[in-house]
């Protein structure tokens, strides 16, 4: 705007300065035209006093015409240059030699032509400008051209100069206060603009799909309102559309964990059928084994019922995950009693601070240890030694968990899926420990990493923010 405004007032002041110019030249014509004409029609009367009798011829026209030259000069107050029809300069009035003292060729063409010749200099020095005409003397009677008539005009443009550059000052005082009239309303309006768009900005910012987003109330009817109007349909759809979304994702999560409860609870079943099959088969009452081979069946069926019930339980805990109560907890202390389930010979407990104090759930942290400790246990190989060692320690304002075993590893095809729901490398078990630890871990912004080498063992690396009190971050 600020960039049209100088435009204008530039394009403004160039027209005028033309406009200016122009009319200076015209008006300066006009006078030269009516001289011009007055001094023509001074001639032809001097002419016309002549008796035909006398004649007037190309030889005797500049004589009588010289004797009254000075006269006609003083009342027509202009200098008069007398030609003879050939272009060559006879008379004068001018002080000094006139511009042509033989006329050039193109002047002689066009008065042949056109019968006059008008020409100016603009600038002939800084503040005079050259005007000049030529026209024939012709006989009246024979329609004869007898001599040619020049009548140089000078002027001086000083003051014309200064009415120009008083106008154009006042153009430029009033455009300046426009110009500054206008930058104030432009930044006015457009710091408003900014304002409107910047809260706009941060309330899109602030739009997500899960959360209760507020419609943007907006009164006013101007280019904002058809992006807050966009804005508000948009919640609309977006309201809606997570609202599908979600019933499709709880819809196809029940259908998943339907189909893995099913699978899980079939392994265990189908060996059980199998074996109650077998034994009804081969069921004889006077068979000396039947008590032994009654106590062995019955043995294995509730091995096989156990595992159904360590099933059931582990769907039951990730289905139902106790609230998150954070407290401010000893983390030293409540890893050390969660060790003590374990054979306590195998493990080597270390830490960087005798007590680590953070808001954290300790059922959570008893759950994260747990399943880490007790997968490293049955990771290891029967002909080997257990060695497990868990170490806390705080670096950087981030508490560090990190449990190594000397297990028989995790191979590469494995690693990808170590933390989905349902894979286990064992041939019991959910599959849903580490997937569960994991999804603990992240809802407290931390994380959990695993360095692992086939028949070496296997390191596990947990991180989450330390948080002195309930209003830390």
């Amino acid at each position: 705007m600020i960039a049209v405004l100088l435009t204008t007032a530039v394009l403004i002041l160039l027209i005028t300065n033309r406009h200016f110019n122009d009319q200076t030249k015209k008006y300066h014509e006009d006078i030269l035209n009516r001289k011009e004409k007055a001094v023509l029609t001074s001639i032809d009367y001097l002419l016309d006093s002549y008796s035909i009798s006398d004649g007037i011829n190309k030889d005797n026209v500049i004589p009588i015409i010289g004797e009254r030259m000075l006269e006609i000069s003083d009342i027509n107050k202009l200098d008069i240059v007398l030609y003879d029809y050939r272009g060559n300069l006879r008379m004068t009035t001018l002080g000094e030699s006139p511009r042509y003292p033989v006329l050039p060729q193109f002047i002689l063409d066009s008065l042949n032509k056109n019968g006059y010749y008008k020409e100016s200099i603009q600038e002939k020095d800084k503040d005079r400008s050259y005007y000049a005409s030529y026209s024939y003397v012709k006989d009246v009677f024979a329609s004869e051209n007898l001599a040619i008539v020049n009548l140089p005009y000078e002027t001086n443009d000083v003051f014309l100069q200064d009415d120009m550059f008083t106008l154009m000052g006042s153009y430029g005082v009033a455009f300046m206060f426009i110009l500054l009239l206008g930058a104030i309303m432009i930044y006015v309006v457009s710091n408003n603009t900014f304002n409107k768009l910047s809260s706009f900005a941060e309330r899109i910012k602030e739009t997500e799909v899960i959360s209760n987003n507020i419609p943007i109330q907006y009164d006013r009817e101007d280019e904002i309102r058809v992006l807050v109007d966009a804005y508000n349909e948009m919640l609309i759809k977006l309201k809606a559309q997570s609202e599908q979304l979600a019933t499709i994702e709880r819809e196809e999560a029940w259908r998943e964990f339907a189909r893995q409860v099913a699978h899980e609870i079939k392994n265990p079943l189908t060996p059980m059928k199998l074996m109650i099959q077998n034994y009804m088969r081969k069921f004889e009452s006077d068979d000396t084994e039947l008590t032994a081979r009654t106590k062995r069946t019955s043995a294995i069926l509730m091995q096989q019922i156990e595992t159904i019930e360590s099933i059931a339980d582990a769907f039951s805990d990730f289905a139902k995950m106790p609230n998150r109560k954070d407290e401010l907890i000893d983390i030293v202390e409540v890893i050390k009693n969660t060790l003590e389930i374990f054979p306590m010979q195998y493990i080597t407990y270390t830490f960087s601070r005798p007590q680590i104090n953070t808001m954290f759930d300790k059922q959570y942290l008893n759950r994260i240890v747990t399943n880490i400790v007790k997968n490293a246990f049955q990771s290891i190989p029967m002909n080997r030694t257990a060695i497990i060692s868990v170490d806390v320690s705080l670096v950087e304002n981030n508490i560090m968990i990190i449990i190594e075993d000397n297990g028989k590893g995790i191979s590469d095809d494995e690693k990808q899926e170590i933390f989905k729901p349902r894979f286990t490398t064992k041939s019991s078990g959910s599959g849903i420990g580490l997937s569960m630890v994991k999804k603990i871990i992240e809802d407290y912004n931390g994380s959990i990493e695993f360095d692992s080498a086939v028949d070496v063992g296997s390191k596990f690396i947990i991180k989450f923010p330390f948080r002195k009190d309930e209003k830390a971050v």
